[in-house]
């Protein structure tokens, strides 16, 4: 009778939380990212070491824009300003940051904090995959064809610069968030984030060569938010968002 009365109990006590998260309520909010402009062709630089693997020339393109939507590529999408909730992601899986066709691939990694990046080189060549975290190294770690993924967990939030020391033009990005909420966009410059928190919220977009654009959004229970952000070719910008 005692454990069934200590079970009643802590039942009970759960009760006012359980209905404080069913009457908060998660909603999704839809992002879609677009860039409005000339795209400027890519720059094509000379490969001095290992061109048997890399080619003679590397055409570089930092702006991947879809036609005719204008959506923007590998734009980061993040809520701002929540610190916790009752449903965190899991992060059983590490993320993968390959060395593969002498680029990094995915060029853009957002991630969670607490999640182990794990690094791999898919070329028959040697890599030095080097991760700055401001101005403080992360990992520095040569990368040899056939070796074994090197593998460690980003603690601190914030933007990674990715870089190899032996081929310059490899470079790519590591966004790391303290919450779960947050993406990339894709080809069409769309991205969906779940499970958000009802309620006011800040969300931001980041783009490594035309920078950060941020609105505001309501994120009702059950429901979704969409918010659209514009980059334009002479560095302006703006946004719009929709509830529903």
């Amino acid at each position: 009778m005692l454990v069934i009365a200590l079970f009643i109990a802590l039942m009970v006590s759960n009760v006012p939380a359980a209905l404080a998260e069913m009457e908060q309520g998660y909603g999704t909010v839809n992002v879609h990212v677009l860039y409005r402009g000339t795209v400027p062709p890519p720059t094509e630089m000379k490969v001095t070491r290992d061109p048997e693997t890399c080619g003679a020339t590397i055409s570089l393109q930092s702006l991947t824009v879809h036609s005719p939507s204008d959506g923007l590529k590998d734009a980061v999408v993040m809520i701002e300003g929540i610190h916790s909730s009752g449903k965190e992601q899991t992060r059983t899986q590490p993320m993968v940051l390959s060395n593969s066709k002498c680029s990094f691939s995915p060029h853009v990694i957002p991630l969670q904090t607490g999640s182990t990046l794990e690094i791999q080189n898919l070329d028959q060549i040697m890599h030095n995959t080097h991760i700055t975290h401001e101005i403080r190294t992360f990992i520095n770690v040569a990368m040899v064809a056939n070796g074994r993924p090197v593998a460690k967990k980003v603690a601190n939030p914030g933007l990674y610069r990715v870089q190899c020391d032996v081929h310059k033009f490899m470079e790519g990005y590591v966004l790391a968030s303290g919450h779960p909420y947050f993406g990339v966009t894709d080809e069409r410059g769309s991205a969906k984030i779940l499970d958000v928190p009802a309620g006011e919220h800040d969300i931001s977009v980041w783009h490594e060569r035309l920078g950060q654009l941020q609105t505001h959004v309501t994120v009702p229970p059950n429901g979704e938010a969409t918010a659209t952000f514009e980059f334009h070719e002479d560095g302006t910008g703006h946004s719009r968002r929709i509830n529903r």
